[in-house]
């Protein structure tokens, strides 16, 4: 199974820390030093990863493929002057020189992903197992609360809880995860 690169997702925050991680994302973002990605289950949160660490990742999961030269020419010409996190059709094709063959072979290798007609978010190769795993994780975490009596569970105990089988990134995780969305109380 091929690794995330080291991301940080802006739902897993607390309201202060939300606020000095997007002051410091946008900083970081107008320097080129990390890029922004839509997580895909909710329309307000974002992954933030070292654009170092992305274009490794996005090098290795295509290291050997026909669509290599594509991708390395994509990460050259539009990733490094562009710090969007969504695309256009015509922005591709006319100022990036993209055919819709070439935007489709870069949904293929995983660098962009739908948004809708005409328009693609940018994907990190490989991160829809980890989201999978995310999302089940979360839900097993909630769903071990909501059975708890009176649906409320102290931290210290839920800590040294069992988790369930769903929670493949660690209790811990999905704790501070449900804290920063704020989907629990504590």
């Amino acid at each position: 199974m091929t690794r995330c690169p080291p991301l940080c997702c802006a739902t897993s925050s607390t309201a202060w820390c939300l606020l000095a991680q997007l002051w410091t994302s946008t900083c970081m973002k107008e320097e080129g030093l990390v890029r922004l990605f839509q997580l895909g289950f909710d329309t307000d949160a974002f992954g933030v990863v070292f654009t170092e660490d992305y274009k490794a990742k996005v090098v290795e999961a295509v290291a050997g493929k026909e669509s290599e030269a594509l991708v390395r020419r994509f990460l050259d010409s539009v990733l490094t002057p562009c710090a969007d996190i969504s695309y256009d059709m015509v922005r591709m094709m006319q100022d990036f020189g993209f055919r819709d063959a070439d935007i489709t072979q870069l949904v293929g290798a995983g660098v962009l992903t739908v948004r809708d007609a005409g328009s693609w978010w940018l994907a990190v190769p490989g991160a829809g197992r980890f989201m999978k795993a995310f999302l089940r994780g979360r839900k097993a975490v909630l769903a071990l609360i909501q059975k708890a009596r009176y649906r409320e569970v102290l931290l210290a105990e839920l800590q040294t809880r069992r988790p369930p089988r769903a929670v493949r990134l660690g209790l811990p995780y999905h704790i501070h995860d449900l804290i920063g969305a704020q989907l629990v109380r504590w």
